[in-house]
């Protein structure tokens, strides 16, 4: 067996890393609760039920390949023209499919230095060389990414908030590294988690690509909108590349229950701006008890915060994840980015769960009793 599986095909890839999840069963009996996904802790508001319901009944025929209705919504909400829209299988796909338009073996990727994980798998799948920015206090540098520009550098990948760290770049900075960048490197600002930071900190965003040939915008519903389980995201590009995307893209990549659901929380937005306030609250709420105990949470724009023990390192990282597992039921992020390890992540529950991983906390900082 082992002869027929190193004479076979061989993998152009190399193996994710995977992050270490706790699989075991939890000590006490205990109810789970997963703060690992950056998810949102909250069910679906009746008009995306009542959509998704009514979708349901025709999963026989296919979604619009275009997703017409959900552009047009997309389009009348943020302001943009719907030429300019394309909508993908999550924001993923479309971090795929601007890779496939506009990177080959042997060019260059640029990202910083804890940028999202994503962006190094996409470089890994189109054969280019990953190049990362040295980041200041973990945030990104324009500097930075700016001195790291080569000839061969043809696309950067920017998250803004980013993940895993949460930390933002004011606009500003997004605009001197714009105009900073050559005109034929592609740039990408990936605002998976923009909502976290603010609707306008969005509507900026997208006010700086408007015009420019060499920026996208990238968006999803799985976090604000709360449709991680149906995979829906979107791109705002110049309208000359859409032809060149859409032949990269999956051919009706975004369901039908998808592109329902979307557009009925579009139709919703009260209800997604209430719950992300309530998550932003939580946010400061839970930092801040976090940093009383001696558990420092890096600044974040985002729905889930970096913490580490002060003056601790990998090993009392470790601990508390492990922690939060046996002793309360919590589940929780290793980092796997290399100058990450002394830091763990989670995302915000709701009050009842935040207040379970906080007391968790307590419990962790003041030992055994």
């Amino acid at each position: 067996m082992a002869d027929s599986i190193t004479s076979g095909p061989r993998s152009y890839l190399e193996p994710l890393k995977l992050r270490g999840r706790i699989s075991k069963p939890q000590p006490k009996g205990l109810p789970l609760v997963n703060l690992g996904f950056n998810e949102l802790p909250y069910g679906p508001s009746p008009k995306v039920a009542a959509a998704v319901a009514e979708a349901s009944a025709q999963v026989a025929s296919y979604g619009t390949p275009l997703c017409d209705g959900l552009r047009a919504a997309l389009a009348q909400a943020n302001g943009l023209d719907v030429d300019q829209i394309i909508c993908g299988n999550g924001s993923e796909e479309l971090l795929d499919v601007i890779a496939r338009n506009f990177v080959r073996p042997g060019d260059e990727v640029l990202i910083s230095a804890y940028g999202y994980i994503q962006f190094e798998m996409v470089a890994a799948r189109q054969g280019a060389t990953l190049v990362k920015a040295a980041e200041a206090d973990f945030t990104s540098d324009v500097d930075a990414l700016l001195g790291a520009v080569t000839p061969r550098t043809r696309l950067v990948f920017l998250a803004n908030p980013n993940n895993p760290t949460g930390t933002v770049l004011p606009v500003s900075e997004l605009k001197r590294l714009v105009e900073g960048l050559p005109s034929d490197v592609v740039v990408v600002l990936d605002l998976a988690y923009g909502e976290f930071t603010g609707f306008d900190h969005c509507a900026e965003v997208h006010a700086l690509a408007e015009g420019r040939e060499n920026v996208i915008v990238t968006r999803t519903f799985s976090k604000a909108y709360g449709l991680a389980g149906l995979r829906c995201g979107w791109a705002h590009a110049p309208a000359a590349m859409m032809p060149s995307l859409y032949a990269a893209r999956g051919m009706g990549s975004v369901n039908r229950l998808a592109q329902a659901a979307a557009t009925a929380a579009l139709a919703d937005l009260a209800v997604v701006k209430a719950r992300v306030g309530e998550i932003v609250a939580e946010r400061r709420r839970v930092a801040a008890a976090l940093a009383d105990m001696g558990i420092r949470a890096l600044p974040s724009g985002t729905n889930f915060l970096l913490v580490r023990v002060d003056g601790k390192g990998a090993e009392a990282a470790e601990a508390l994840v492990v922690h939060f597992f046996d002793d309360a039921g919590i589940i929780v992020s290793r980092t796997r980015e290399a100058g990450l390890e002394d830091w763990l992540r989670f995302s915000l529950g709701t009050p009842d769960q935040n207040d379970l991983l906080l007391q968790s906390a307590r419990n962790f900082m003041e030992g055994p009793a």
